[in-house]
């Protein structure tokens, strides 16, 4: 299967699911507006989306395999995906934006992080221009399973460290 078929069977799979849940919350609650500009670029298939988050500008676009919409779609949208994302998550990128903690990446890249139970999310933006910001990456991957190995080229040891 191409990665063109498979992004369209996953953006249709992820169209239905945002149907559903919101017909199951239809009456019971209301969608902030990051919520909703997520659901409308799904549903309505829109090539772009802007939302507003604190000070920021918040661009979404379809991208490509490597950044972008695409990039969630085609390496974080599935059972056995690194980093799997669920709709719901996909639903409430705005969140980890609105409310974690934001840290400098590399080049012109602002990085967001949420700490959720035994999940962390990262989310990466890049600057376009002063507070509009493009996204460019969403992953999530759990605290336990965050280890980095460090070998220790000298003595030949390997030694973990867990954030």
């Amino acid at each position: 299967m191409t990665n063109s078929e498979i992004y369209n069977q996953r953006f249709q799979q992820l169209q239905r699911e945002f149907i559903a849940a919101k017909k199951k919350k239809a009456n019971k609650w209301q969608y902030k507006p990051h919520q909703q500009a997520m659901y409308d670029f799904v549903v309505y298939a829109k090539r772009m989306v802007e939302f507003s988050i604190n000070d920021y500008t918040i661009v979404l676009r379809i991208g490509n395999d490597d950044f972008g919409f695409r990039h969630i779609l085609l390496r974080h949208y599935c059972d056995e995906c690194v980093g799997r994302l669920f709709a719901r998550d996909i639903l409430n990128i705005g969140n980890i934006i609105k409310n974690d903690i934001e840290l400098p990446a590399h080049r012109n890249r602002i990085k967001f992080i949420q700490n959720k139970g035994d999940i962390k999310y990262t989310v990466i933006l890049t600057s376009e221009y002063s507070k509009r910001l493009v996204f460019t990456y969403f992953s999530s991957e759990p605290k336990k399973a965050i280890e980095i190995k460090l070998e220790d080229s000298e003595l030949g040891q390997s030694k973990r460290t867990t954030t």
